[in-house]
This record gives C-alpha cells, structure tokens and sequence, in this order.
C-alpha cells in the first residue's frame, strides 16, 4: 500500500491517478527505467488569464518507485525533467541537493503566486527531506519569468518518468528504487531464448556509488540466452555470454574493444562466432561481485560490478 506524505498545503488526491488518453491500470506501476530527458507541453496557452499556479509538493512511497507530486490549480505547465545540476532562477548559482545524483525539474509557464492577487501559494525556499529509498531531499532554484525549478536529490542515478494527471492537475515524477538483489561471484544465467539473432547496437557505461554499470543494447525485443560469470583464464575478466534461437551470426556495432575506465570496470572487448553466439568480455580492475538485470522496451542488460 503506497504512503504518503504531505510536505506542504495541498488539494486532495482524487481516488485514482489518471493518465490523459490511456485508462488507469490495476494496481502499481512497474519501476521506470529510462535516464532519457523528458519534455511536456502546458495543458492550457500562455495567454490564458489563469495560468498555472503551484500549489504544493508531496511525496509517495511505492513498491518500486518513490513519488514526487506537483499539486497545480490552472492546468498543468510546461515542463522538462532531466539528471544535472539545479540552479537558481534569474542567477545561475548553483544550489546543492543533497544525493548522490540530481533530477531537474523545470516548469515553463507556471507561477508560485496568484497572478490576479499576488498572494504566494507555496514557500519555494523550504527544503524537503522525505527520506525515501532514492527520494532523499527536494529543493527549488526559486522562479524567475514564469519559470519554476525543483532539483530532487538521489541517492543514485536511476530510472524515472513523468505523469501528467488531472482532476485536480498535477505534474507526478517517480523514480526507481535502486536493485534489491546482491552482489555475488556466482554465474547469472538467464533471458528467454527467444532472439533469433544477437543483435548488440551498443555499450555504455557509467560510475555510479559502491558499483560500475555496464549496458548492453540490443536491436530485439526479444532475449537470447545470458550466462555471466568470471573466466577461469582471467579471474578480474566477466564473460558475458549470449546465445541466439538459431546459428545466425551475430552483430556487434561501434567499436570493438569499448574502452571504459572506470574505477572497476576497465573495457569491453567482443568475440562473434559463426554458430550464433556473441561472448563480450568486461576486464575488471580486481575480482568483486556482480550482479545482472534484463530490461525491456528497449531491450538491455545491465551488469552492475561492485567497487
């Protein structure tokens, strides 16, 4: 059951969250995965004489996400969430967010402010500290222009994504909760097999607290099989292993090897056999524990290694 927590004068959540265009689903959401940008267009013009006005900010406890919650009478604003720093509205200087990683959220035509009374609807400068799994603090860069700027502080670079919601309009930004599996050095083996074709579009790597995440893309909506383990010719070198439906070739764009150089994870280097298989090879600085994720839409594998 989801908890929630108020954090400043809000209007009351209508029993069930709704998404514009798509029917609301039973039960929870799953976890969001993408770190891609997020734009969204104002529900109402700009020179409507009742703009949208900010309200309050509220948190939620999920099963696999924590909930930030943008309570707006007037319609919903503009917005553009993305991960870097948050800065202060008409300045520039920066403001620090408490986390490991910092989601901007930026509203484009809303105010903090009744524009027809003048009268504030939310103090900006109160600093939020939920205490949530990833959800650890919440700030504002002010508001500037009809600009109004949130930076929610991590603890981690996750997925995440945006709602619009009405009845009353809200802006809702969930993030991930961070995985739950441990680090180990036993081989992973997984993936449905339903591939025809291994298919790697590419690799990205990124330093992320206490572990290195390494991603491989694939071009099918399906999986070949996966096994990741250790070599036993190179102990601090991760074979990842992955087999196709059939014996058609594999394909491997961009570089080969993929050079990394981070604090463990080193590059990436591929061998493609004629039998339908792929092996990738992550070197690693010294032998540590691991740990496999499998994600869809769009299909990847995620091999967190442990510092």
């Amino acid at each position: 059951m989801t908890k929630l927590r108020t954090l400043s004068a809000v209007l009351v959540l209508a029993p069930v969250l709704l998404v514009p265009g798509a029917a609301a689903a039973a039960g929870d959401l799953p976890a969001p995965t993408s770190v891609t940008p997020v734009t969204g267009a104002a529900s109402v013009p700009p020179w409507d004489p009742h703009p949208p006005t900010l309200l309050g900010v509220r948190t939620g406890l999920h099963e696999h996400y924590d909930r930030t919650v943008f309570d707006f009478t007037g319609g919903t604003p503009g917005y553009r969430v993305e991960y870097g720093p948050l800065v202060a509205e008409g300045t520039g200087t920066p403001v620090p967010v408490a986390g490991a990683a910092t989601l901007r959220v930026v509203f484009d035509g809303a105010y903090p402010y009744d524009v027809a009374t003048g009268a504030s609807t939310i103090d900006l400068g109160r600093v939020y500290d939920p205490r949530l799994p990833t959800l650890r603090q919440i700030r504002s860069g002010g508001a500037s222009e009809g600009y109004i700027s949130f930076g929610l502080g991590l603890a981690d670079r996750v997925g995440f994504r945006v709602l619009r919601l009405t009845d009353p309009p809200r802006i809702a930004v969930d993030v991930a909760h961070q995985p739950s599996q441990p680090f180990t050095t036993e081989r992973f083996q997984g993936g449905a097999g339903t591939a025809a074709q291994v298919q790697v579009t590419g690799v990205r790597a990124a330093a992320h607290p206490g572990y290195d995440r390494v991603v491989f893309d694939l071009a099918t909506a399906g999986t070949p099989l996966i096994s990741v383990s250790y070599t036993v010719p190179a102990p601090a070198t991760i074979h990842v292993g992955l087999t196709a439906a059939t014996t058609q070739r594999g394909a491997v764009a961009g570089p080969n090897p993929v050079p990394v150089g981070l604090t463990q994870a080193q590059s990436v280097a591929f061998t493609v056999y004629d039998n339908g298989t792929v092996s990738a090879f992550i070197t690693t600085h010294h032998r540590t524990g691991f740990r496999v994720m499998l994600l869809a839409d769009p299909t990847r594998i995620v091999v967190d290694i442990a510092h």
